[in-house]
């Protein structure tokens, strides 16, 4: 192509279409597709991404652009196909795709962050002496060599806690030197970690395994699903084939479902590989996240780990491609379009790279094992254990019977508590796991059946006794506690109903006052590195019970841990969505998988009122393939996927009638262009029809092909709807 005289530029702001710009004759050889511009927008500036080159424009004036601001283009070919794909296939906008693949820390311009790296320049005794000097006229100067003499590689200046000024007058002293460095540039890091070798496979992971490098050394496209047993070693066989690419010059990509997982994957990535490795998730600081995605763009970082958005990041030469957990729910995007699953995308960017993408799980997701028995996917099991630990037994305690023997309600039948109380005298440890945070799940009027609920959402309210205030859980509103109910004035009736983690903590110190706990849950994880700080503490055995949310149950290795309590379970059991059976039953071998990992036998105790239940008993009798073949008969007789394609259609807005207009428009208009195959389910509330003061109405959509759908659906975008292809859920 001559030099551009045109780019079309997707800007920032919600436009869905680009704008035509002229290019100033010194920039015409310069500019890029996917460069980042300032551009003139009415009596403002404003940032895009530029979306094509054009030696002509069909509009008869265009102003020019009026910056460049990246030195070359953002996205490679491959990425720009991808948001091409997603784009078609979400039903999205590209100018909104394109933010997945420009993120804000890129688009605002934040800085790479660096940290001053101070190492000795004297040899010991020449410190030392100097040391002696400065402790009566400088000790701050004596603090720092002192410091240095103990850790000989160097420290950062931000962990020594001492003013600039006193660094700078030992440099001036030549005493010591400093260096600026990024964060994945951390040294200090590898001296945290003691390096490993690599396991000694057993014969299904080594199968598993020459099949996988065999596809890498071809360097073309294929996926391969690997169902294994919790513990059965699939971390090592995905840490070989990270190997595998390296040797091969290639870069590998890994992603894990919940944040709370990359601290552990960081410390065994770091014992295995002395590489750089890029961490990307949003705990991490805007800088952090620049220097990262700069080393990356730049070829200086060859191993990525991060959560979902991650796959959209900048690897060069990519050879591998890795998903954990891929059956996690958290890989689908349901908050904003386009509402994308992360495990599709990066099948999708495998296929584009040309590179091997693994997908792991002890229960894949009934889709993923489907594209495996279909021969969409190269299939791998894993039956056994990796080390000599057989899974833990299942016994199921019905709730019914415990309250019974109790006289009363409790939290822990007796089974339980005397597992417990085993575990504690043979300094073992114990997770019990509970999918509610908060103590109370609601307060109520006993008399007149008054509940406490949200403002701005239809839900009850849910009681933090730490904090002593009611908060919703889907907007984080706040209130006090109320003393009396507004709506009968009574004073004695208000009452709190159910329970969450703070409850069950507070209750177990009550029977066992000397037991050490620790509590996982949102609310004690907002901190930037508590989730790492949790995880050491127990791993440290600081504690002898840790009580969590679904985030303990996925992919922690706790060797101790030989009990796992499973509270209640049973209202997921209840949601109208056809995804339930299989988010419980997954949720359900995860938590499990976490007992008995080491060489101590392992238990779980699984508490329900609900024993007779067709999951209830797959579960226990932890038999996916006798579970995986009553859904997939189920979703075959009622045609839910893998059977078809589900496009939910969420309509929102201030005025009630204003949504179920809006949805009952879009409906109508879809029913008269839509093929005859396609079945428009009727308009209904959504499971939250209230959230963030905004009512919500939708309808689903179910097509064999999702090709006859995104066109139409294309076309609706924006006006109060949100569309979302594949949703995780029909219900809320």
């Amino acid at each position: 192509m001559h030099e551009a005289q045109f780019v079309s530029v997707y800007l920032d702001q919600n436009l869905s279409k680009a704008l035509d710009y002229s290019v100033p004759a010194e920039w015409r050889s310069l500019v890029q597709v996917g460069m980042r511009v300032e551009v003139p927008l009415k009596k403002a500036v404003a940032k895009g991404t530029i979306a094509a080159l054009k030696e002509n424009s069909s509009y008869p004036s265009v102003r020019p652009i009026g910056r460049i601001l990246s030195p070359k283009g953002e996205l490679s070919d491959t990425q720009w196909k991808l948001a091409e794909w997603m784009s078609q296939y979400y039903a999205t906008p590209l100018q909104r795709v394109l933010k997945c693949f420009i993120p804000p820390h890129i688009r605002q311009g934040v800085k790479a962050k660096t940290q001053v790296f101070l190492s000795l320049n004297k040899s010991d005794e020449e410190t030392i002496n100097a040391c002696a000097e400065l402790r009566i006229k400088n000790p701050a100067q004596a603090q720092i060599l002192d410091a240095l003499l103990q850790e000989k590689k160097g420290r950062f200046l931000s962990e020594l806690k001492v003013s600039r000024s006193a660094a700078l007058g030992l440099i001036r002293k030549k005493f010591i030197s400093a260096k600026n460095v990024s964060p994945s540039d951390d040294l200090l890091l590898e001296e945290e970690f003691f390096p490993t070798k690599e396991k000694s496979l057993n014969e299904e992971q080594k199968r598993c395994l020459d099949v996988v490098q065999r596809a890498m050394e071809t360097e073309t496209y294929s996926t391969h699903l690997i169902q294994g047993v919790t513990g059965s070693g699939k971390t090592e066989v995905y840490l070989q084939a990270i190997a595998t690419a390296l040797l091969r010059g290639k870069s590998a990509m890994m992603l894990v479902p919940e944040i709370s997982l990359t601290s552990q994957t960081i410390e065994r990535l770091r014992t295995r590989f002395p590489q750089k490795i890029a961490v990307l998730h949003h705990r991490r600081s805007q800088g952090e996240r620049t220097s990262a995605w700069e080393d990356l763009r730049e070829g200086k970082v060859q191993i990525v780990l991060g959560a979902r958005s991650a796959v959209f990041c900048p690897i060069r030469n990519l050879g591998l491609i890795i998903v954990d957990e891929e059956h996690d729910s958290s890989y689908k995007q349901n908050d904003e379009a386009p509402c994308y699953q992360g495990r599709d995308v990066a099948v999708m960017r495998g296929r584009l790279e040309n590179c091997v993408v693994l997908l792991g799980s002890a229960t894949p997701s009934i889709e993923s094992r489907y594209n495996s028995d279909t021969g969409k996917y190269r299939f791998h099991t894993l039956v056994t254990r990796a080390t000599s630990a057989s899974l833990p037994a299942i016994r199921v305690v019905d709730m019914k019977r415990a309250f019974e023997i109790a006289g009363r309600f409790t939290h822990f039948s007796e089974d339980l508590l005397g597992g417990i109380k085993r575990r504690v005298e043979a300094g073992e440890q114990t997770l019990l796991f509970l999918n509610r945070r908060g103590y109370h799940r609601m307060q109520i009027c006993a008399s007149c059946r008054w509940m406490v609920k949200c403002p701005h959402c239809d839900i009850a309210l849910t009681y933090h006794r730490e904090a002593n205030q009611l908060r919703c859980h889907l907007c984080d509103a706040q209130t006090p506690v109320l003393p009396s109910c507004p709506q009968c004035n009574s004073r004695e009736s208000l009452q709190f109903k159910g329970f969450g983690t703070e409850h069950v903590e507070r209750s177990l110190h009550a029977i066992f006052p000397e037991i050490r706990t620790l509590r996982m849950d949102r609310d004690t994880t907002k901190g930037k590195n508590s989730h790492e700080e949790l995880f050491k503490q127990f791993r440290a055995h600081k504690a002898d019970v840790l009580i969590g949310t679904q985030m303990i149950a996925k992919g922690f290795h706790f060797p101790s841990v030989t009990l796992v309590g499973v509270l209640n379970l049973d209202a997921s059991l209840s949601i109208p969505d056809f995804r339930s059976p299989e988010q419980v039953f997954q949720l359900l071998i995860q938590v499990a998988g976490r007992s008995g990992r080491s060489q101590l036998p392992g238990e779980v105790i699984l508490q329900t009122f609900l024993p007779d239940h067709p999951v209830i008993r797959f579960a226990a009798a932890q038999d996916y393939d006798a579970f995986y073949k009553a859904e997939i008969e189920e979703r075959s007789l009622f045609g839910y996927p893998p059977f078809c394609h589900l496009a939910k259609l969420l309509f929102s807005s201030p005025d009630p009638q204003h949504a179920l207009d809006a949805a009952t428009d879009a409906r109508a208009l879809l029913l008269a262009s839509l093929p005859p195959s396609t079945q428009i389910l009727p308009v209904a509330p959504a499971g939250h029809p209230k959230v963030k003061d905004l009512y919500r109405f939708q309808f689903i959509i179910k097509s064999l092909k999702i090709s006859q759908i995104q066109q139409q659906l294309s076309s609706l975008y924006g006006n109060h709807v949100k569309i979302d292809i594949d949703p995780i859920s029909t219900f809320f």
